[in-house]
């Protein structure tokens, strides 16, 4: 049986961890929890476990200053992190000190037995740690890559109206983590990729309409008519009723 410890400041993650699959079946058992890292540190140094599934986030110690103790100590313990969207940068500063995988919060039955099959396979010998390393951060790229796509496909449906607040309350994240997550898929930042959205469409909308140009500012989200002319002629070089002649 591997011996598991589970670390995670919030119990009810603990609890999801504990009940989600049949640990025992798996081949695992869990030892000890912790819900904070300097507990943790103490408890795993002590209980001495296979395996230790830590939050990235912390008090006391961070997922990744108890990783730092684990490699500083030698133990031989393999470490898969659990992370939310917003502990992307974290996680893969994690998986260059050495974690074996990390999951993404909320924690998925599925991903968890992959990773628990990883995890046995690479202290059997039959996965090199490289291989197990370049894993994670590919499978993690692949699923921020689908969020930051339903975001941006949720902000294209309602950028007239829509806020960042809004976005990060529809995916349960902050409004920085909305930011990170699009600036690191797109290049730009929530606030630039939504006024490109606004001036694309006020650009489409001067183009194939004769409605107003206020009538027009108000479909693209600006209520306040000088403003709207202000940001379309900082974004495009021209007010919209000069871009409209051109045309």
């Amino acid at each position: 049986m591997f011996r598991v410890f589970l670390a995670d400041d919030e119990p009810w993650v603990l609890i999801t961890l504990k009940n989600l699959i049949d640990w025992g079946n798996e081949g695992f058992i869990i030892c000890g929890e912790a819900t904070d890292g300097v507990k943790a540190w103490e408890r795993i140094r002590t209980l001495e476990p296979d395996l230790i599934l830590s939050d990235i986030q912390m008090p006391g110690l961070t997922g990744i200053e108890l990783l730092q103790k684990i490699r500083e100590e030698n133990l031989n313990a393999q470490v898969v992190f659990i992370s939310g969207y917003s502990d992307f940068k974290y996680a893969q500063a994690a998986i260059r000190y050495g974690c074996s995988n990390y999951l993404l919060k909320p924690i998925d039955e599925e991903e968890l037995l992959k990773a628990l099959h990883a995890v046995r396979q690479r202290a059997a010998g039959r996965q090199t740690p490289d291989s197990a390393e370049e894993e994670a951060p590919t499978s993690s790229y692949v699923s921020e890559a689908r969020l930051a796509e339903e975001m941006l496909r949720f902000m294209q449906e309602n950028y007239n109206s829509v806020t960042q607040q809004q976005v990060a309350d529809q995916y349960h994240l902050s409004p920085s983590s909305v930011s990170q997550i699009i600036k690191r898929q797109t290049g730009k930042t929530y606030s630039e990729h939504l006024l490109d959205l606004r001036i694309r469409r006020a650009q489409e909308l001067l183009r194939t309409t004769q409605d107003s140009i206020e009538s027009i500012a108000g479909q693209v989200g600006y209520n306040d008519y000088f403003y709207f002319v202000k940001v379309f002629k900082k974004a495009t070089g021209l007010s919209p009723s000069r871009f409209r002649r051109n045309l």
